[in-house]
């Protein structure tokens, strides 16, 4: 053994070349460190593979969550099954703004965990809306047709409302929840960034839910 690392340190020193190419393996390790501890409007690292999931990223603007959190928020638009939708009329309610896409993993992987939620606290006054990211009505019909338990509504723009509604709350990446209070404040915006983060995130959801809807039901 001891011969064997002399013989492949003996390589290296004597192939300029391989010396050149760790040089730059090297450099691309260190990039991808500096951009897997970028962080989220939120202040969350996301991992490389968030980053390198060029898709699952919304364009920046101005503004967002740092702005309006703590404030009052209206959601409106147009429905993906017809109508239109109007977070006003749910006076009163807590309401959970899914951001999410059909080829997302990480909202799919999300996604049981969402309809949990709902089952669970919507009788008492939680309402969610869904907002699909960077799809096609001909793509999230078929999956939510596949998914029934996920029946809240789902606002869907052809055009660029949902990109344009993300950017308005400050959701940079997906999956992503903006949780509203009973009076309509936006609390706080929730992005996703690994499976093991994900589990925590739905926690968090369901305790904070939990908080939201006590404090109108009269529970302790």
């Amino acid at each position: 053994m001891p011969d064997a690392k002399k013989k492949f340190r003996s390589d290296i020193g004597a192939t300029p070349g391989t010396v050149a190419l760790l040089a730059v393996v090297i450099l691309v390790l260190q990039q991808g460190l500096a951009v897997g501890r970028a962080a989220t409007p939120s202040g969350r690292s996301v991992k490389p593979a968030m980053m390198k999931h060029a898709a699952c990223n919304v364009a920046k603007q101005p503004g967002g969550a740092g702005s309006i959190q703590g404030k009052p928020v209206v959601i409106s638009g147009a429905l993906l099954n017809g109508g239109h939708l109007n977070t006003a009329t749910w006076k009163g309610k807590v309401v959970v703004i899914d951001f999410w896409a059909t080829w997302c993993p990480w909202c799919r992987a999300e996604m049981p965990g969402i309809e949990k939620l709902y089952r669970k606290y919507h009788s008492r006054g939680l309402e969610i809306v869904g907002v699909p990211l960077s799809d096609t009505a001909a793509a999230v019909k078929p999956y939510l047709k596949a998914n029934p338990k996920a029946a809240w509504p789902e606002i869907f723009d052809k055009g660029a409302g949902n990109a344009a509604l993300a950017q308005k709350l400050g959701v940079s990446a997906f999956p992503a929840q903006c949780v509203i209070d009973r009076r309509g404040i936006l609390k706080y915006t929730i992005v996703g960034s690994s499976s093991k983060q994900l589990a925590a995130d739905v926690r968090k959801l369901d305790a904070d839910v939990r908080k939201l809807i006590q404090k109108g039901d009269g529970s302790s």
